[in-house]
């Protein structure tokens, strides 16, 4: 099967609930039997391919759970729900959750779709799964209906900063930062962690997400002797600053990428030998437990994983749908049951483990280190 082939299988098994929204006066879908739920997600814009990844994560899993007999004896269904703009999240959610019998919803992407997303399934008391999106604020705000399965923005900076530590002690540290949901709540954690431990920040810059060049921002890390930079960037900033990097003539003895952009098997592609030696902090890709998801997803769309967020999808969507399995299909009982789950870390396929603390975050979720060697992501630790 070619990649392009993958699509006319996840359109059968999908509505595009965000196209009837859009159109006044669209008839409503009509739910299929058993189990129907809901991805958003963005699949087109700068957040499209991650997005994309994130639905391959959640396919592969409902994949799984339909092979194994379905939801209590009968399949699960999808629900697609592209939000391609954040001002959408919501009115896409809203959309979804209005469909007959939509049990719950999963996202999201990206934290700039999670948090109107999730606060709209709030509104409608429908749990809201968040598989991938890290930002710290979107697990703080005391709702009842959102759980997450994946890493938050500080154990992701904490990696960051301490890897740098170790590393490159005594070395001139500069943080530069994308001002998005995401990449901000990255820069706010390290920062923090810095000024924990009396750590000088040689210089920090933050900028907007729309901005298209950065070289004027590069070139101020240059003047600054900064020796090691911290990135924290969206999905489309990587290329942007490796090009203003090579414009001025200037690359730092080491840069820490976090961001869903430095994972990418894209970048990698499109920067060449530039990206070699670039660390990574992020969710596990693929470690070695995880080698028969691999080789399941090389099966299912032709090609190579892309990233992380796809493993960790697969993981976040695997655990929701076995354990509303377990309920016998309930989904009145789906975050009841997921807050009372306690598996030891190391269990699931990426190595995490699941214990939910009070504001619904897995505390047994985790990120590592990695680095860009020979055009391939290598776990360090």
């Amino acid at each position: 099967m070619t990649a392009g082939a993958a699509w006319p299988l996840a359109a059968a098994a999908t509505w595009s609930l965000a196209a009837a929204a859009a159109e006044p006066g669209a008839p409503a879908p009509v739910a299929p039997a058993g189990v129907h739920f809901g991805a958003l997600l963005p699949l087109s814009g700068p957040d499209g391919l991650v997005g994309d990844e994130c639905l391959r994560g959640v396919m592969m899993a409902l994949d799984d759970i339909n092979a194994a007999g379905g939801i209590a004896g009968k399949p699960a269904s999808l629900a697609l729900i592209d939000a391609y703009v954040q001002a959408q999240s919501a009115q896409a959610a809203q959309a979804a959750m209005a469909a007959d019998r939509t049990a719950f919803l999963l996202g999201s992407g990206s934290s700039g779709f999670s948090y109107p997303g999730s606060a709209a399934a709030e509104l409608a008391q429908l749990p809201y799964i968040e598989l991938s999106a890290a930002a710290d604020g979107i697990t703080g705000r005391g709702f009842r209906f959102l759980l997450r399965t994946t890493v938050t923005t500080s154990m992701i900076a904490s990696v960051a900063v301490a890897a740098m530590a170790a590393r490159y002690p005594g070395r001139k540290i500069g943080l530069l930062f994308n001002t998005g949901a995401e990449a901000g709540a990255v820069a706010a954690a390290a920062l923090a962690l810095w000024g924990q431990a009396k750590t000088p920040v040689r210089l920090s810059i933050g900028y907007g997400e729309t901005v298209l060049d950065l070289r004027a921002q590069a070139g101020r890390m240059q003047r600054a002797g900064v020796e090691v930079l911290l990135h924290a960037a969206g999905a489309d900033d990587v290329l942007q600053l490796f090009t203003a990097m090579r414009d001025i003539g200037w690359r730092p003895a080491a840069i820490f990428g976090c961001g869903p952009g430095y994972g990418l098997r894209e970048s990698a592609l499109a920067l060449g030998p530039a990206l070699e030696g670039t660390f990574v902090a992020g969710a596990p890709f693929y470690p070695a437990r995880a080698q028969y998801l691999a080789d399941a997803y090389q099966e299912r769309f032709d090609m190579q994983p892309r990233s992380a967020d796809s493993l960790s999808c697969y993981v976040g969507a695997k655990l929701v749908l076995d354990i509303l399995n377990q309920t016998g299909g309930d989904s009145t009982k789906l975050l009841e049951s997921l807050r009372r789950v306690n598996i030891p870390t190391g269990t699931l396929a990426n190595g995490w483990g699941v214990a939910f603390d009070r504001n619904g975050q897995n505390q047994l979720a985790f990120a590592n280190l990695q680095q860009w060697q020979s055009g391939v992501l290598k776990t360090l630790s």
